[in-house]
């Protein structure tokens, strides 16, 4: 009787050193998988061209241009469209970066 209550309490703390030792690793597991998402976040997609970025970039701001032109044209009967237009323009070159 005395033998099979060690056993028992042999069985219990393995199975709790067993719950621990898996809880580290998933803790391991999970700060490792985080530490490379942050790690590519701010990447570039492959391959960078910084060229082709500026060049989108460009015709970007061209289209925020002809907006501001047409809401102009369109809003010309309003005495503040030139400070209205302006800051559509400055929200959508913004949107370009």
């Amino acid at each position: 009787m005395n033998l099979f209550n060690h056993q028992l309490i042999f069985y219990r703390y393995i199975k709790l050193y067993l719950k621990k030792i898996i809880l580290l690793f998933s803790l391991l597991f999970f700060i490792a998988t985080n530490s490379v998402v942050y790690s590519q976040e701010n990447m570039p997609d492959f391959p960078y061209d910084p060229e082709e970025k500026a060049t989108q970039k460009k015709i970007c701001a061209k289209i925020c241009l002809k907006r501001r032109d047409a809401c102009l044209k369109i809003e010309i009967d309003n005495p503040q469209s030139e400070q209205m237009c302006q800051s559509q323009m400055i929200v959508c070159i913004n949107q370009c970066r």
